[in-house]
């Protein structure tokens, strides 16, 4: 009897290395921040320097503006034009001020990357150029059904030509190049994720997986044995996972493709 696995296709793969034992302990999966992605594109373009000075017109359409926000009893005493004429001694700190609001205007109208977590998730677990984009054939994919995360909302990213205008829709687009990839992604307020935790020089939020959510586990073909046996260790001892599948992914021998087969979850060695 065959021990291949057939994968349903309704999964998403979360690509994660020796970080995964910890992770699963505690319950969690990571996000990283937009600006940690790896992928510049995600970002916002670099902003166009203001101008330094305010068009003419604009300037008189806000001092008029002003002019008629003053209280009717101060607008009585002083004529348009007077008005006008004092404000010029003040006219470069009244530009700087509007340069400033239209810059902070523009960084809101696009949103800042800062204020957004993302993770990268996987829609084919036989893509070879998926693999090698997270890290090679040395790690794991955790197999998630997002029907059994309702609260999750994965999404697919788009692969277009143009870049979309604001933020978050911005994170969700990927250079046609990457279309291979059936990339999916789970984006987050930062604001939403109150658990972190410090990974050497990199921030991480972590977020909660409901164990039903996770549907099998994929070893990469050349996962350490270190990381395999402790992994297996694991997976013996907690009763949450205990029922969950390990997969070894099996290279063909007679052609470049592989498959993925049940891995016993006999007694660990010791590492």
């Amino acid at each position: 009897m065959s021990n291949t696995l057939s994968l349903p296709p309704e999964l998403v793969y979360l690509p994660l290395g020796e970080e995964a034992i910890p992770l699963l302990k505690r319950g969690f999966i990571p996000l990283l921040p937009a600006t940690a992605s790896g992928l510049p594109w995600l970002l916002p373009p670099p902003a166009q320097a203001a101008p330094l000075r305010i068009a003419a017109e604009d300037y008189l359409t806000h001092m008029h503006a002003e002019y008629e926000r003053l209280p009717d009893n101060l607008r009585s005493l002083i004529s348009r034009d007077d008005f006008l004429r004092q404000a010029e001694s003040k006219r470069a700190d009244i530009e700087a001020a509007l340069v400033a609001q239209r810059k902070a205007r523009a960084e809101e109208d696009i949103g800042k990357p800062e204020d957004w977590l993302l993770q990268r998730f996987f829609s084919d677990p036989y893509c070879p150029l998926a693999w090698q984009q997270t890290g090679g054939f040395h790690g794991i994919w955790l197999g998630i059904d997002p029907q059994q995360w309702p609260d999750a909302q994965f999404q697919p990213v788009s692969y277009q030509t143009s870049r979309a205008s604001r933020l978050p829709d911005s994170l969700c687009c990927d250079p046609v190049g990457q279309a291979a990839l059936a990339e999916q992604r789970l984006i987050c307020a930062r604001e939403t994720v109150d658990k972190s935790i410090q990974v050497g020089q990199q921030r991480q939020w972590l977020l909660r997986l409901p164990p039903k959510a996770l549907r099998v586990v994929l070893l990469g073909a050349q996962i350490p044995r270190r990381f395999e046996q402790g992994l297996l260790q694991f997976w013996q001892q907690d009763f949450r996972y205990q029922r969950i599948p390990l997969a070894q992914m099996r290279f063909n021998s007679r052609d470049l493709s592989w498959e993925y087969q049940l891995r016993p979850l006999i007694r660990a060695e010791n590492p």
